[in-house]
Parts: C-alpha cells; sequence; structure tokens
C-alpha cells in the first residue's frame, strides 16, 4: 500500500504510561491540508448544497454498515481472536445505539442520541463469496503505523461498500486512525486503524492493568472522525472558547481534557466530558449527542452514501424484524426471471426495487406483477452476481441474485 501520510489521516496518540497516556489527533494539520487543496471550496459548495437536500433525511431508519475486519499480526497476542472481534462490534453497537449502560455518564442537559447506525460483519466478500467478515495476515513489520501500512499488505475491500477497519501493533505512540470523509484518499486506504490492545473490550486490551482504552471506545471515536465529526473543542492547534465542532448541540470547550477528571467549565458553561469525541478515558465517555447524530447521518447519506445499501448484508437492523427479509426469490439461480413472494404485512404498491451490479451501478430491468407477488426480469444483464435492493417506508432489505 502506498505509504499513508500525516495529511491523509485522522491520527490518535497514546503514550506507554499513566502519566502520559493521553490521546491527541492530528486532525487540526489534517484539516488545514484538506482546506488547502485545489477543489476543497468547490467540494463543500457541492456538499452544502446536498445537505440542504438531506437534512434530518431518514433519520429513525437504522442501517447496518457491512464491516470487514482486517488483523495484521506479528505474534498470537496481535492475532486477536474473533471473540475479541466480536466484543468490539457489541461495543460500537451499545455506543451508536445508546444502549451503553454507561450514559450516567452524561451529565443533565446534555443530549443522548441513538444514532441509528449498527456494525456488522460482512457475509459477502467483493465477489459475492460468502465471508466471516475478518481477514488475518502475517507481517514482518515491528508496529504499522502511517508510515508502514503498503498496498501490497492489507488492501481495502471495496471502500464504497466496506467499512475497513485494520487491527495491529500501531507502535508505542498511537492509538489509532481514520480517514475523514470527502477526503483526497487513495480508496485502498480508507477506513480505520486501531492498535489490537484497545480493540474490544475482551483479550488483549486487559494484558496492561493501567490501559484505559479498554472498552471499545477508540473505534467509537474514530469511526466518529470517519463519519465527518470533529473534536468537540473544533481546532485542534489552538482550541479557544471561539472555536468549536459545528454542531449547537456541544458547548464549546477551550482546551483538551484528559483521564476522568470533575466537572468543569472552561467557556461559561458545563463541558461535555463524557462525549465520545473527547479525550477522557474510555469508562467515564457515555454519549453522542443529537446534533452529532445529524452531523453523523448526512455524512453518511451524502459523502459516505454507498455504505447504506449494505450489499454484503441481508439485513438492515440487528434488533428490529425486518418483514422484507422475509422476502422469497425463486428460482436462483436463474437464467434471468426471477419470482419476488414478500410478506403479508407488506404492500406490493410500497415497495422501491433498484437490481444493483457488483460495482453498485443500476441495472435495468422490467418488472411485473404475479401470482407470487412480483417477477423481475433481468434479459439485458450479463451472466454473473446481482443485488436486489428492496425498500419501503419501514424496512430495507438487500438480497443476491445469481443470472446464470
Amino acid at each position: 500500500m502506498k505509504k499513508i501520510i500525516l495529511f491523509s489521516f485522522l491520527l490518535c496518540i497514546i503514550f506507554s504510561v499513566r502519566s502520559q497516556s493521553r490521546k491527541n489527533c492530528g486532525f487540526g494539520e489534517i484539516q488545514q491540508r484538506i482546506q488547502s487543496s485545489p477543489d476543497y471550496e468547490q467540494h463543500q459548495l457541492a456538499y452544502q448544497k446536498l445537505l440542504k437536500e438531506f437534512k434530518n433525511y431518514k433519520m429513525d431508519t437504522v442501517i447496518v454498515i457491512p464491516t470487514v475486519i482486517h488483523v495484521i499480526y506479528q505474534n498470537a497476542t496481535e492475532n486477536i481472536s474473533k471473540a475479541q472481534i466480536q466484543s468490539q462490534l457489541d461495543a460500537l453497537n451499545n455506543d451508536f445505539r445508546k444502549l451503553n449502560a454507561d450514559t450516567t455518564n452524561v451529565a443533565s442537559g446534555f443530549s443522548k442520541a441513538d444514532v441509528k447506525l449498527e456494525f456488522a460483519l460482512a457475509t459477502f466478500d467483493p465477489f459475492g463469496n460468502s465471508t466471516s467478515g475478518i481477514t488475518r495476515t502475517f507481517t514482518t513489520i515491528d508496529s504499522i503505523g502511517f508510515k508502514d501500512l503498503h498496498d501490497d499488505l492489507v488492501p481495502a475491500w471495496n471502500s464504497r461498500r466496506y467499512l475497513n477497519i485494520w487491527v495491529c501493533n500501531v507502535g508505542p505512540f498511537l492509538l489509532g486512525f481514520a480517514t475523514p470523509p470527502g477526503a483526497s484518499v487513495n480508496p485502498q486506504e480508507d477506513g480505520v486503524v486501531i492498535g489490537s490492545e484497545y480493540f474490544g473490550t475482551i483479550g488483549t486490551v486487559h494484558n496492561d492493568p493501567s490501559n484505559v482504552y479498554n472498552k471499545g471506545r477508540t473505534a467509537t471515536h474514530e469511526i466518529g472522525h470517519y463519519l465527518n465529526l470533529l473534536h468537540i473543542w473544533g481546532n485542534d492547534f489552538n482550541p479557544s472558547c471561539s472555536t468549536d465542532d459545528q454542531i449547537a448541540d456541544t458547548p464549546n470547550q477551550s482546551r483538551e481534557i484528559y483521564d476522568c477528571p470533575l466537572p468543569s467549565s472552561t467557556c461559561g458553561s458545563n463541558d461535555m466530558l463524557s462525549n465520545y469525541m473527547g479525550y477522557i478515558d474510555d469508562a467515564c465517555m457515555g454519549n453522542f449527542t443529537l446534533g452529532q447524530k445529524t452531523r453523523m447521518r448526512n455524512a453518511l447519506y451524502i459523502l459516505r452514501d454507498s455504505l447504506q445499501y449494505g450489499v454484503t448484508l441481508g439485513i438492515t437492523s440487528l434488533k428490529e424484524v425486518n418483514e422484507l427479509s422475509k422476502t422469497n426469490i425463486f428460482p436462483n439461480p436463474s437464467l434471468g426471471i426471477f419470482q419476488l413472494s414478500f410478506s403479508n404485512s407488506i404492500p406490493i404498491k410500497n415497495v422501491s426495487i433498484q437490481i444493483l451490479d457488483l460495482l453498485g451501478k443500476e441495472v435495468s430491468f422490467q418488472k411485473r406483477e404475479s401470482i407470487h407477488g412480483l417477477e423481475i426480469e433481468l434479459s439485458k444483464a450479463k451472466k454473473g452476481i446481482y443485488f436486489v435492493k428492496l425498500e419501503e417506508d419501514n424496512f430495507t432489505v438487500i438480497k443476491k441474485l445469481i443470472k446464470h
């Protein structure tokens, strides 16, 4: 992989002893470099135009983001278990769905948002083959940071369709880093990188008793950046009461705050110490705000819009019954004609249908009612694997089609 340079990534730093155990991200420098790119202003104007159209769009639709975990290891400790990986996904789903028990850390007066985003291991790889959603790669590199993650090591799966997370030894001074949306980043490098000892809530995160990043909040924090959140103090180089994170319901904070501190007020209002986009210990975090939810959802729909299609999964929500998931498709494989039989609770007239190829491009098809429900004909499509996206007011599902 091309050497990842600092301005391509959000970089969080951790020191190895408790007195130095402070997360510091290089987002300020990254932001400055992005803003200096020639197409930055044009990109921002286009984003703001789309933002007006998508404001508060489908804020209550639960979306599952297909996730692939690339474990890069040099020894058995770094080759973390599937159970540890699942513990991280569980932590993410708790944090992003406001199911975490420590919302009690959130001081009175601050909002606690259910972002309605969930994360699940991919069940199909980019070629349509079944997968565990986990790759494992041995490396001879002692520590892998932004200077050492190479294309020929573990390139991203299609970063338009998957959240790629690399778990590895990131060295003594790194906690993790992530690519911001809309930046000029090599698609093979787009995603999140987390140190194996900070990934999940069991296993290696407990090898060091002084590790205060053992509740999976490093990934929560970095995925926040991946979905366009800033640190709550806004400007990383010169934080002050006049800089903020562009979100109304996170109070201005004049400086970075660490550890598990007592309540403070740095800008004439109470600091939101519990926020995932701060720097305090995992055990004292507890919330995203409603404003942060809106910003992340808008980033998902506008800047990372293809992730919402979930072509690698046949589900929309991990917690809710998806009636569309009960849709039967037969014959499948087929020579080109597929019958879709829906649950009795789904009115056919309310279902929108989209056919996508493996690259996510729309495919021409014919639709007509049949005794089973609907008939889909892909007479003009080549042989291969396709995905049918079914959507109605309450549910969305993606199912695989195989044309012989």
